[in-house]
């Protein structure tokens, strides 16, 4: 057997790399089939449902259980390598990017990311593109005081391509997302910049040039005037914010308060949900400090679609639906609907609890949302609450969590204080109550219907995914 040193002292042969090329083609055409997918983005896939079109089980016990790592925010994705096999990706405070075999959990390979000279930290989650290259972004913290960021290219052995630092103190802990496509490859992420006198929210595109990352284009969604009547906190009240929520998610492990409950006035910065397929790929953000919007993406530059402004209302980041509803939860309890391509307005729901969750959309037009200690099932036509005379559509969770719902065909799972497995309308359950979520870190599951999930410890668990 060959091992991850082995292979990153050997160079590939020309044959190797026509075999991962046939291989990427392979995952390519079958993502495009209406089959299962790859799990290869924050949430599921570049619109971020969070869902995964397979027949799944109940996650009652483990299969494996991987090594312990520094885990606390960075979500596993998926990633195929050259032999076909899925291989899980994820990212611990340490600045480590690693590799986990799928069939049994051990670790394929790690790599350490960031400058040599600083602790470097990686707290959002990985982007895979359909050759098999790993985005990842690191943050480090500078000698002023400032935290910066930088995104970093690995390739399936482990071996890194290229880094490229965010100008004008560009910091992020969102998650990029990455399309490949005849005209290149390209990574999409918004990022807060400037963070000492001012602090704006842009999106930023970049193209691989293969051993070097060459920024197109960055654009704000609007400006932030946080002396504003309508803004609820002031530029000091913001950065002390940014501060708070990279202690807690920069930290491992994750500090719960007395009440067992994840700190709750978090900044975590939003990651993108894209939409590709027409004339121009659109670009959904809805950020944690002034804006909600739409970008366009012509190939060469960004415009702004639509936006709303809203005075620092903190967002879950958005998910897309198949019917072009860009939703999101908010900090209020609130989840809206929007039109992704006119802005308008269509629907909005009181959860009555806080919602920093990605929603999930299933094939189904439902939708699921976790408020804080609570899973609900929403219609996506109205954002009416999914029930009958038997049952409210609320399921109550076994402790708080701010983790994103994920979905097959005929499962919803969440990771709480507990790893919980639910039919659509809700009412059949199951448990596994060994299991205790990190309150951040949220799931993936393979083409298989494998659940992969991130517990306290830092471990990674896999739960088989057939019946």
């Amino acid at each position: 057997m060959i091992s991850s040193e082995q292979i990153k002292d050997t160079n590939m042969s020309n044959g190797l790399r026509n075999i991962i090329l046939i291989f990427s083609v392979v995952t390519l055409i079958g993502c495009a089939g209406g089959r299962s997918s790859r799990w290869g983005h924050f949430h599921g896939d570049l619109a971020s449902r969070g869902f995964q079109p397979i027949e799944s089980g109940f996650a009652l016990s483990s299969r494996w259980i991987s090594n312990p790592y520094r885990i606390t925010s960075s979500s596993p994705v998926i990633g195929v390598d050259f032999q076909g096999r899925e291989v899980i990706y994820i990212g611990t405070t340490n600045g480590k990017l690693i590799a986990i075999k799928s069939e049994d959990g051990s670790q394929k390979w790690q790599r350490s990311l960031g400058p040599d000279h600083s602790k470097s930290s990686i707290v959002g989650s990985a982007s895979v593109s359909d050759k098999g290259d790993i985005y990842i972004i690191t943050n480090h913290a500078a000698g002023d005081g400032r935290i910066l960021s930088t995104l970093h290219k690995v390739d399936q052995f482990s071996n890194p391509q290229w880094s490229y630092s965010f100008p004008d103190s560009g910091y992020t802990t969102g998650s990029p997302k990455v399309i490949s496509s005849p005209n290149g490859t390209h990574i999409f992420v918004y990022v807060s910049v400037g963070m000492i006198e001012d602090i704006q929210g842009e999106l930023f595109v970049l193209r691989d040039n293969g051993n070097r990352a060459h920024l197109l284009d960055r654009k704000p969604l609007g400006v932030c005037r946080f002396d504003a009547s309508g803004s609820r906190a002031g530029l000091a009240d913001i950065l002390r914010s940014v501060k708070d929520t990279w202690n807690l998610v920069g930290s491992f492990p994750v500090e719960f308060d007395e009440d067992a409950v994840v700190l709750p006035d978090t900044f975590v910065d939003p990651t993108v949900a894209v939409v590709t397929g027409e004339e121009k790929t659109l670009i959904a953000i809805a950020d944690s400090l002034c804006s909600i919007g739409v970008f366009e993406w012509d190939g060469m530059q960004l415009s702004v679609l639509w936006r709303l402004e809203h005075g620092f209302d903190r967002h879950s980041s958005a998910a897309v639906t198949p019917g072009g509803l860009m939703l999101f939860g908010c900090e209020d309890g609130k989840v809206l609907a929007y039109d992704v391509k006119t802005g308008v307005k269509m629907w909005q729901y009181d959860a009555g609890q806080p919602v920093f969750a990605t929603p999930a959309a299933s094939a189904k037009q439902q939708v699921f949302v976790v408020s804080q200690n609570h899973l609900q099932g929403l219609n996506a036509a109205d954002g009416t609450l999914v029930h009958d005379g038997k049952f409210s559509g609320r399921l109550p969770l076994l402790g708080a969590t701010d983790s994103s719902p994920a979905v097959t065909s005929n499962r919803v799972y969440v990771s709480g204080f507990e790893m919980l497995t639910a039919t659509y309308d809700l009412k059949t359950r199951g448990h596994d109550t060994n299991f205790h979520g990190n309150g951040l870190s949220s799931i993936a599951i393979g083409r298989d219907g494998a659940v992969y999930a991130v517990a306290e410890d830092g471990t990674l668990r896999k739960y088989a995914g057939k019946e």
